[in-house]
């Protein structure tokens, strides 16, 4: 969550791009096609998702932290003068250095928490998601903090190049592939990620209030810092979350271990009382009554009684338990395994993923991208602008917590699949741009 919390500046692309254009003298052809790189950079993470294969996700944040820490800084000279201006391609190729970083960081972040809870594999996509649209805002606050409320954008891209970076070497070694034992704890899995949406959904609250107010009132720098802070500790609390959980997890592994110990202590008693021959009939009428146990769990209707159930000739049990765990297989999700590349490349599942991807993100990134030009062609100011910028991250967290937690809850209680809500999602977005369509 820290990680993404600073991933998010490629969706503030509309906070700068004016001044781009402006300080660059290009025209909206030129900007557009420095959009579209930024697009590139930002969705393809080929690289990263190799790089992932052969060492571990720290050195794979590592290496986004410094692309990106490198494009947004050259980016920054560019704006400022500071270098000779490049041609189109020298900044197209800045802007797909800074923001092809945040594919490592994705890449690093989400597939390890999806390793780790496999379970809840929309709920942490939907917290990491959600967290790198609301990054805009929060990146904007603490600009306007350090910096701010009338500070140039062109400072934002000098923010970009050491602020990311600065947090995202410090919690590098903090994402790792531990092995952990995900048997049972199903409920306090789901109950700590309720926390941290608690706790996000509030800073996102908070910002929006934050900025709607600011929109109104022209709020002072000393209260630009407070703001900020208080920013910073709402992410600061986050990591009780994951300290909190450990401890809990810990505890509930001594306490099985305690009762593992009584009770083989106590089956070592009892077999010490009695001789082999009552051990052994006691052992079979248990076996006996565990399989007619069993086989009532999983048909739910048999009027077979008990009796009647220890008589049945062998293949008909086989086959009983045959359609039973079919039947099983048919209505319990399952993880699946870890494809090639090769493999994945092939596969029917992913070539509908990257052309669903195609379709909605195109239309999502345009919007976005234009949001700078959009706000000026309605004669908003530079300070509403950020607003808009700001409030169309925090409702994008919105949207992608909601759907995570939503496609997670049917899931398990409604064996509803994931893909209805990608239909779902671009009904939403074909219906939103519908309605912003000039009359």
């Amino acid at each position: 969550m820290w990680i993404q919390s600073c991933n998010g500046a490629s969706y503030a692309f509309g906070m700068y791009s004016e001044e781009m254009k402006l300080s660059l003298g290009y025209n909206q052809e030129s900007l557009d096609t420095i959009g579209f790189w930024k697009d590139v950079g930002e969705n393809v993470g080929i690289v990263a998702g190799l790089l992932f294969d052969v060492v571990q996700p720290s050195w794979v944040i590592a290496v986004g932290a410094t692309q990106t820490m490198c494009g947004y800084f050259l980016l920054w000279l560019t704006i400022t003068h500071k270098i000779a201006r490049p041609k189109l391609w020298g900044v197209c190729t800045f802007m797909w250095m800074a923001t092809n970083g945040q594919t490592f960081f994705n890449t690093a972040t989400i597939v390890t928490c999806v390793k780790l809870f496999p379970e809840s594999r929309g709920k942490a996509i939907g917290l990491l998601k959600g967290m790198l649209d609301l990054s805009s805002a929060i990146l904007s606050q603490i600009f306007t903090g350090i910096y701010g409320s009338a500070a140039r954008k062109s400072a934002f891209l000098l923010l970009m190049s050491w602020q990311p970076a600065f947090v995202e070497f410090s919690a590098m070694f903090l994402v790792r592939l531990d092995a952990v034992d995900n048997d049972g704890i199903g409920a306090s899995e789901s109950y700590w990620f309720l926390v941290v949406m608690t706790l996000s959904s509030c800073l996102a609250i908070f910002l929006m209030v934050v900025v709607v107010i600011d929109n109104f009132l022209l709020l002072s720098t000393a209260v630009d810092r407070g703001v900020s802070i208080i920013v910073i500790i709402i992410l600061l609390l986050m990591m009780i979350v994951p300290w909190r959980s450990t401890l809990y997890r810990r505890r509930e592994t001594e306490d099985f271990s305690q009762l593992s110990e009584k009770l083989l202590q106590k089956d070592t008693i009892f077999g010490k009382d009695m001789n082999l021959e009552e051990k052994d009939g006691i052992s079979e009428e248990t076996e006996i009554k565990f399989e007619q146990t069993a086989g009532k769990g999983i048909t739910g209707t048999s009027s077979i009684g008990e009796e009647e159930a220890g008589d049945l000739p062998q293949h008909i049990k086989i086959d009983t338990e045959k359609r039973a765990s079919t039947f099983l297989d048919n209505r319990v999700p399952k993880i699946e395994q870890d494809l090639t590349v090769c493999e994945i490349l092939v596969s029917t599942d992913f070539l509908l993923l990257v052309m669903a991807t195609l379709c909605a993100m195109g239309a999502g990134f345009t919007a976005i991208n234009n949001m700078g030009q959009i706000g000026f062609s309605q004669g908003y100011s530079p300070r509403q602008i950020d607003t808009l910028v700001s409030l169309l991250s925090i409702w994008g967290f919105a949207g992608r917590c909601l759907g995570g937690f939503a496609s997670d809850i049917l899931l398990h209680t409604k064996a509803v699949p994931r893909p209805a809500f990608i239909v779902a999602a671009l009904c939403t977005l074909a219906l939103g741009l519908a309605l912003d369509m000039p009359k």
